[in-house]
């Protein structure tokens, strides 16, 4: 029986297959895992590669795409602001201008200003706000610009004149406004100055609103003589030096 066990176990063990799975089971696991986990990483990576250059055709793609809709935009804009007149205010070659007046004596027109004003903010865009009633050399600077007796609101984009209340409010029912002011400069923040609180002015430094202000070198008097402040305007203000 024993002669017959052992000739059994020499014949397996010739067998250089059976010799193999009986006697190193692991090591021929261990093999094809190896060989599994290098096939799927190589496959992964390739994977990979592949996402990275679909993402980066995608992200060209959208760039190219957004730059042609930026210039398609440019291109209506400069289109339709070639309809209205040529006349800078000093300043407003690429910005907004809006001469205003802050006075309440005629209604209509308190409200005129209150209405562009709050198109023009709606739309979170820069502008400059100029009162002719709180400086004299805006209401000159207006009627130079137009050649007349010219009463606010007037709105001004990037040299244009826009014209009054009625004409931007029908502007905008129109849908014209909003494309008119592309590429302005949006508003960074919701708080206003921390100089004027945007009123755009403050009283003056040097006289604080008087309009005179002591010269000490004028005649014997130790007291000096009143002369004319020379850095305020006729309400004794000045540009705000944080905003302006």
């Amino acid at each position: 029986m024993k002669n017959i066990n052992g000739g059994i176990l020499r014949k397996i063990k010739s067998l250089p297959t059976l010799v193999f799975q009986v006697n190193h089971p692991t090591k021929h696991l261990q093999s094809q895992l190896t060989t599994n986990t290098q096939h799927d990483n190589k496959m992964l990576c390739q994977n990979i590669d592949l996402a990275n250059d679909v993402d980066h055709q995608e992200t060209t793609c959208e760039y190219e795409t957004h730059h042609l809709f930026q210039e398609s935009n440019t291109m209506e804009e400069n289109k339709l602001l070639c309809d209205f007149e040529y006349k800078c205010p000093q300043g407003g070659k690429d910005a907004i201008i809006l001469y205003t007046t802050s006075l309440r004596g005629i209604r209509k027109t308190f409200e005129d200003c209150n209405m562009i004003r709050f198109l023009l903010e709606s739309f979170r865009v820069v502008y400059y706000e100029r009162d002719v009633s709180m400086h004299i050399e805006y209401r000159e600077e207006l009627w130079r610009i137009l050649g007349g007796r010219i009463v606010p609101p007037r709105l001004f984009i990037k040299g244009r004149d826009i014209g009054r209340a009625n004409e931007v409010v029908g502007l905008h029912e129109q849908g014209i406004l909003k494309k008119l002011l592309h590429d302005i400069p949006l508003i960074s923040s919701n708080f206003p100055c921390n100089g004027c609180c945007g009123i755009r002015f403050v009283l003056c430094l040097s006289c604080h609103g008087c309009c005179k202000i002591i010269d000490q070198d004028q005649g014997k008097d130790t007291n000096g003589y009143r002369i004319r402040c020379p850095k305020c305007n006729e309400n004794g203000l000045i540009k705000c030096p944080v905003c302006s």
